[in-house]
């Protein structure tokens, strides 16, 4: 594989790495409280459910506290492409909301039905159930941490490929605010504002709210009778969110944290453009029809249907409750979410949705941190109701529950001040009901389903000395099955899913090197899927979803920063990956090449062995053999206060976006990409920072349909100021 070929030249990036690579989080110095987080320093993450410094701990996590945040320019869960080892993430196909998260090779990117999530999102401790509304915004956050590897016996709902941990700030004891405003080009404009009120001795109150707008990078011309039909700036952006928490301390040792947020988005859906090589003018930002197509007054063909709508509104509300019960670490979070939208699109041919979903979650832990014996215990219950109503092709319905409960636990024992054992397991019975009808054609399924797994890790590390800890686990993961959220033919009826499973091995090292100038974390992983649930299209079903009997996953990931002097840091990280599909089925072999379209000449689709010899051959979608990036951080007086230069660039191979590895639109070719800001920062409280992403312009996709010739552009060139005022 191409993988094993450039092996070397990978590794001599490391090597480079090593003196100037990215670890995503900001220092937060132990021995003083108001210490500069953009120099290196000791890194404060919960990833184990407990406040620990990451070098501490035997976890591949990517942790970014607020200063990193702003100076990495992350603005929603997009954004994390850039700073974390081996994720690719894209807007969903044909939305303007729902995240495409791949981890490791491994996600989902079907966002209807009941489909879990491979990568989890988690909002103060509250798992997100559903893809659509999932691209949350960096509102008023103090830490957005991503674990890479199985998540299950320290969390409530099981990941099987990892989870992102977005953290608010929580209502501090004092009176404060924060307003902040953004313009830029393509009529960029948001406001946001933070107040922040203490109410008596030991209660707080803080409220955020956020508006977001920003026009359509994309025009569609349509010709002929659909010619004054023209709809410039599809693609925009509007977006107002708001969040409110009020924090109450009753004792030292009890405390209540109540959360309620609401977000509506109005962004319009990102429109289909034509793949290059078969573009008109050649621009993916202005949408025509086809070379030699003409509009008539009832075509939905690519650059005549101008019908892209979005509007969305999800909503929660969580309290944590936290104090100490018999001298053990007690924690309560309920929550409760719910999702409405409404979606119209074009997804190879015009497609709509409505989504209408409600959660509701309660996770109680106890633990207790000891001398030789780090331990936490936990339950877990969810609840989802979920109604779909689509029109893809044909009009199609589907209501779903899911009914999970778990219990989980995990200890880490100290054999020597060096070494520690580490075990955990978890628990789990999960209950689905399903019913889904084409309206059309009549075709309709009534189904359940029950999933019990038992999943556990065990592991090892070993602090070498104070500078190098090395570690060793091997985990398993579960994901429960479900059912296709279509019905196309007799024979491909909401087709069932069987569950996922993994076994996953990760080996580790945590090193701060040269007089704790260096930081260089790594971590080198194999998992083996059995069971890897896809979506493809499947010649005489449709799209729909089956499993691959077996995948192999392996890689290498290195973050690490060097601070060259206390004012200019070098940081950047890698990934490497090699994926590959190792058993399967003739009939899981046709769905995977789309009945061999994307197979060598002559390979015939009927015929197993062929047709399994060309599939195992393919590449995994959303899975590019190498990512890197490359950045620098430097800060320096300057009247009264403080300017910092931050930039990155970023490297990474291509990838196919379809199952099949094919038609040939489909392999996304990334270009650099260069990120760049500067910002003034008073000793009296305001700011201004001049910023641009995508330095280069840069025209690329990350998202394809096999039809139409269909692709969905990510964004050009954008730049603006920020003006910010803390008081």
């Amino acid at each position: 594989m191409r993988f094993r070929s450039s092996l070397s030249v990978s590794a001599s990036l490391a090597v480079l790495l090593s003196g100037a690579s990215l670890l995503p989080a900001v220092a937060q110095e132990a021995d003083s409280a108001d210490a500069d987080t953009r120099r290196l320093g000791a890194i404060t993450v919960t990833a184990q459910r407990v406040e620990e410094n990451l070098q501490d701990v035997p976890v591949a996590v990517t942790a970014l506290d607020s200063a990193m945040l702003e100076d990495k320019q992350i603005g929603d869960l997009l954004d994390l492409q850039s700073v974390v080892p081996n994720i690719n993430m894209a807007t969903n196909t044909g939305t303007a909301n729902a995240a495409r998260i791949f981890l490791r090779g491994v996600g989902e990117d079907e966002s209807r039905g009941a489909v879990d999530q491979a990568v989890g999102v988690y909002v103060d401790g509250v798992y997100v159930g559903r893809s659509v509304g999932s691209l949350f915004d960096v509102v008023d956050l103090s830490s957005i941490e991503v674990l890479r590897g199985p998540q299950g016996t320290l969390y409530g709902r099981n990941t099987i490929g990892g989870a992102v941990k977005l953290t608010s700030v929580k209502p501090q004891f004092n009176n404060s605010g924060d307003v902040r405003t953004t313009v830029g080009n393509n009529g960029r404009f948001d406001v946001r504002g933070t107040a922040n009120l203490q109410v008596g001795e030991n209660s707080a109150f803080r409220l955020t709210g956020l508006l977001r707008e920003r026009d359509g990078f994309h025009d569609v011309i349509p010709n002929g009778p659909l010619a004054d039909q023209r709809r410039d700036g599809v693609g925009r952006t509007h977006i107002m969110a708001m969040r409110g928490s009020f924090y109450t301390e009753f004792s030292p040792e009890w405390s209540l944290l109540v959360a309620a947020d609401q977000t509506l988005d109005r962004s319009d859906p990102i429109p289909d453009s034509a793949a290059p090589g078969f573009d008109a003018d050649g621009d993916l930002f202005t949408i025509e029809p086809l070379p030699g197509v003409t509009c008539t007054p009832t075509s939905t063909a690519i650059g005549c249907f101008v019908g892209y709508d979005q509007r969305s509104k999800s909503s929660g509300i969580s309290a944590t409750v936290k104090g100490d019960l018999a001298g053990l670490d007690f924690t309560s979070i309920s929550a409760y979410r719910e999702l409405d939208d409404n979606l119209v699109t074009r997804i190879g041919s015009p497609y709509s949705q409505q989504t209408s979903q409600s959660q509701t979650s309660q996770e109680f832990t106890l633990g207790k941190s000891g001398d030789t014996l780090d331990w936490l215990l936990g339950a877990f219950y969810f609840n989802e109701d979920l109604n779909l109503e689509s029109i893809f092709v044909f009009p199609h319905s589907v209501t779903a529950e899911t009914t999970s409960y778990a219990v989980f636990g995990q200890g880490t024992y100290a054999l020597t001040d060096a070494l520690s054992l580490t075990g955990g397991v978890r628990v789990t019975s999960e209950s689905k009901d399903f019913y889904g009808i084409n309206r059309t054609l009549g075709f309709n399924r009534t189904d359940s389903a029950d999933f019990d797994n038992v999943s556990y890790t065990i592991g090892a590390d070993y602090r070498f000395n104070d500078s190098v800890l090395g570690y060793a686990k091997y985990s398993t993961g579960f994901k429960s099955g479900g059912w296709s959220p279509d019905a196309f033919s007799a024979t491909a009826i909401f087709l069932r899913v069987d569950e996922e499973t993994l076994d996953s091995f990760e080996a580790g090292l945590k090193t701060d090197l040269f007089d704790n100038k260096v930081r260089l974390n790594t971590a080198a992983f194999f998992n083996k899927y059995e069971g890897l649930q896809i979506g493809a299209t499947v010649p005489g079903l449709g799209f729909t979803r089956f499993n691959v009997d077996e995948t192999e996953i392996m890689g290498l990931e290195v973050e690490g920063v060097w601070q060259v002097t206390d004012s200019f840091q070098l940081n950047g990280n890698l990934g490497l990956l090699s994926a590959e599909y190792t058993d399967m089925t003739g009939d899981q072999a046709r769905g995977l090449t789309n009945n061999g379209a994307g197979c060598p000449a002559g390979t015939v689709a009927s015929d197993n062995a062929q047709i399994i010899a060309c599939a195992l051959g393919l590449q995994l979608k959303n899975a590019p053999e190498y990512k890197a990036t490359i950045g620098a951080l430097y800060t320096m007086p300057f009247y009264n206060g403080e300017l910092i230069f931050s930039g990155d660039v970023a490297f990474e191979d291509d990838s196919w976006s379809l199952v099949a590895n094919h038609p040939a639109h489909a392999l996304s070719e990334i270009p650099t990409l260069m990120n760049a800001r500067v910002k003034y920062e008073s000793a009296q409280g305001w700011s201004v920072a001049l910023w641009g992403k995508n330095l280069g312009d840069e025209k690329y996709y990350r998202a394809t349909t096999a039809g139409s010739f269909s692709a969905y552009a990510s964004e050009p060139l954008t730049y603006g100021i920020d003006l910010g005022w803390k008081f």
